[in-house]
C-alpha cells in the first residue's frame, strides 16, 4: 500500500543523533496526507523537493521514505 501526500516543509539535517548519524546528511520532510493527517518521513534525494510537491512512500511499521511523484 502507498501513502501520498503534499510536502508542507522541509529540512536538512547534517548532525543528527548517534543513532542516525550513518545517514547523515539527509532532508527530513513534513506532509500533509491526503486524509489530512501530517506526517515524519525521510526523502530519497540530498536535494529537498519544492513545498507544494506531490509525495509518494511505501507503507511500513517504519518511517516512511519519500519520493516525488512522477506526472
Amino acid at each position: 500500500m502507498k501513502i501520498q501526500g503534499t510536502v508542507q516543509s522541509h529540512t536538512i539535517i547534517r548532525v543528527p543523533d548517534k543513532s542516525h548519524a550513518a545517514m547523515a546528511p539527509f532532508v527530513l520532510l513534513l506532509v500533509e496526507l491526503e486524509n489530512g493527517k501530517r506526517v515524519l518521513g525521510h526523502f530519497n534525494h540530498a536535494d529537498p523537493p519544492s513545498i507544494g510537491s506531490r509525495v509518494t512512500a511505501d507503507q511500513t511499521d517504519q518511517t516512511p521514505v519519500f519520493r516525488e511523484e512522477v506526472s
